[in-house]
């Protein structure tokens, strides 16, 4: 016999989906339109050509991002429990800094922190 908490929320969730369904299929527009055939429906009409080139900087910043903010967080994390993974934390700590370390000094190499224009001649 399965508990009634449980039994409560099956029916919960089959009651809520099939909410959501209904609503959708109420308010959904019937007739196409041309603003409902947009990728998109947001109600934003699209302007140009979505098709650019993306630069390296781009992609030089998503790297440093990972490296400054996602390296924080997991370093946070790890000095809550330093003491209970002993000197396995601290190797694995460890490797993680120098693989980061490493992408810093490619993203270094790349010139990826000379923002703006570089000037010559001066």
């Amino acid at each position: 016999m399965l508990p009634a908490s449980f039994v409560f929320y099956a029916v919960a969730i089959v009651i809520l989906t099939l909410t959501m369904l209904l609503v959708s299929h109420v308010l959904n527009p019937l007739t196409p339109t041309r603003s409902n055939n947009y990728p998109f429906e947001s109600g934003i009409v699209p302007v140009g050509n979505t098709d650019i080139r993306w630069s390296v900087n781009y992609f030089l910043i998503a790297i440093s991002f990972v490296i400054f903010d996602i390296e924080a967080v997991f370093l946070y994390l790890w000095s809550l429990v330093v003491l209970d993974t002993g000197w396995p934390g601290l190797f694995t700590a460890l490797f993680f800094i120098c693989a980061l370390l490493i992408a810093l000094l490619y993203e270094t190499r790349q010139h990826a922190f000379d923002w703006g224009k570089r000037m010559t001649g001066v």
